[in-house]
């Protein structure tokens, strides 16, 4: 078990720098350990509550590989085994609204969302419960309520930043997708600096493909010359391609065929 600690440590230490090739191949080979746990979870709580997480981040790292079809397998395991219980099925919601959000899929964001969010009305599960509320505002922005801005906004202020928390740089980054996607470019652009802001303050670098990504979407809407954006994509694939963040690549791919 001791090893499978390490695995994992070291495995999560990977995506947290943006090697996701390597935070990969870490975190896999604890996965029968992990499924096999899920078995057994009412034999240890606090164990099962840390294979639980585990196998959420394993998923998010799987889904950052390119495997979005295998993501899908573990959450579905983690969904079988939260049954009817509020915590496990917390933990399942947030998984799945993190790795919709940024696979881009706001329906599958909404589902895991809104069902973590009905098991906890009152907030209680703060940290895990900031991400679902986060990603229902972002897929709720996506799809045409831009009043769902303003309020993600004051979630991130209030409880990613003080102490900051766990994916901070993300969330400025998809806040910054929400303003594209209103149309609002230079609040877009503020999003988008502040999410470089902390990707170099606090070093939590997987997300940076994604960034790249969403600048170069900027580029196109200010309207600024294919060949101009065409580099700024290719740099977002290159770039998440070399870290084995291949959700990303896929994601520049399909903004680099639109503007050829």
């Amino acid at each position: 078990m001791l090893r499978t600690f390490g695995l994992q440590a070291w495995g999560l230490h990977q995506w947290d720098v943006g090697n996701i090739n390597e935070a990969f191949r870490y975190l896999t080979q604890s996965e029968q350990t992990l499924l096999t746990g899920l078995d057994r979870v009412e034999d240890d709580r606090v164990l099962s509550d840390l294979q639980l997480l585990m196998t959420g981040m394993l998923a998010e790292v799987t889904a950052l590989r390119g495997d979005v079809d295998a993501a899908r397998a573990l959450l579905d395991s983690l969904e079988i085994v939260a049954a009817d219980n509020p915590y496990r099925i917390t933990v399942w919601a947030t998984m799945v609204a993190r790795i919709a959000s940024i696979v881009g899929d706001p329906q599958w964001a909404l589902r895991g969302a809104e069902r973590g969010i009905a098991v906890d009305p009152g907030f209680s599960f703060v940290f895990l419960g900031t991400y679902q509320r986060l990603a229902r505002y972002w897929a709720l922005a996506i799809e045409g309520d831009h009043g769902a801005i303003p309020q993600a906004q004051r979630l991130i202020a209030r409880n990613l930043l003080d102490p900051p928390r766990s994916c901070v740089a993300t969330w400025y980054g998809l806040l910054g997708e929400m303003h594209l996607t209103a149309g609002s470019l230079d609040d877009a652009a503020a999003a988008l600096d502040r999410a470089d802001f902390y990707l170099d303050a606090y070093g939590q670098r997987y997300p940076e493909g994604l960034l790249l990504l969403l600048r170069a979407q900027l580029l196109r809407a200010r309207g600024e010359p294919a060949t101009v954006v065409r580099s700024a994509a290719e740099r977002a694939r290159q770039l998440s391609a070399e870290h084995g963040a291949h959700l990303f690549a896929r994601r520049a791919e399909e903004v680099l065929a639109e503007i050829r």
